[in-house]
């Protein structure tokens, strides 16, 4: 298929992707996966597990989250195991991204299985919780709206794009 906002093969224009607007909740690195979803809550239904989300760091956590926030991890997001169960969790929750300065292995995969933007930034500390942040997928940009600062995505790949239209349903 083409680039961005050229036609498809059919000749019909490809979907745009949303540009996404959310709150931030900022976290360091190497946040495991069983801290965004203690293992004990694996098994529970989505929606459910989304009750307990962070449970460990911080019982309350969970319940402060509203739809269209956003996830900021450090490097090496998601590592160990349970990342499918939190990435589920987090969709649950109505995250509407995950951003980290990387992802371990296989974290990615299983936010975008879950239905999310997984996207890497060169410098994820410049968002602090609380923060508002705009995603323009299609162009590839994250802007702090709090402080001004602007990060190209790394890893928005011409496949990524694809990807998420397809999961976006746009």
């Amino acid at each position: 298929m083409g680039g961005r906002g050229e036609r498809g093969a059919l000749g019909t224009p490809e979907p745009r992707l949303p540009v996404l607007t959310g709150r931030v909740w900022a976290f360091t690195d190497d946040l495991a996966a069983e801290d965004i979803l203690p293992g004990r809550f694996a098994t529970l239904a989505p929606a459910e597990a989304a009750r307990r989300l962070f449970g460990d760091l911080d019982a309350g956590l969970a319940a402060r989250f509203a739809p269209g926030d956003v996830l900021v991890g450090g490097q090496n997001l998601g590592w160990g195991a349970g990342g499918p169960a939190a990435a589920r969790a987090l969709a649950a929750a109505g995250v509407t991204a995950v951003v980290a300065g990387s992802f371990a292995a296989g974290f990615a995969n299983a936010v975008l299985a879950a239905g999310l933007p997984a996207l890497e930034v060169d410098a994820p500390a410049i968002f602090h919780t609380g923060q508002r942040l705009r995603l323009n997928l299609e162009g590839g940009v994250i802007a702090n709206l709090s402080s001004g600062d602007r990060l190209p995505v790394r890893n928005l790949s011409e496949e990524l794009l694809q990807a998420l239209r397809a999961r976006l349903g746009r």
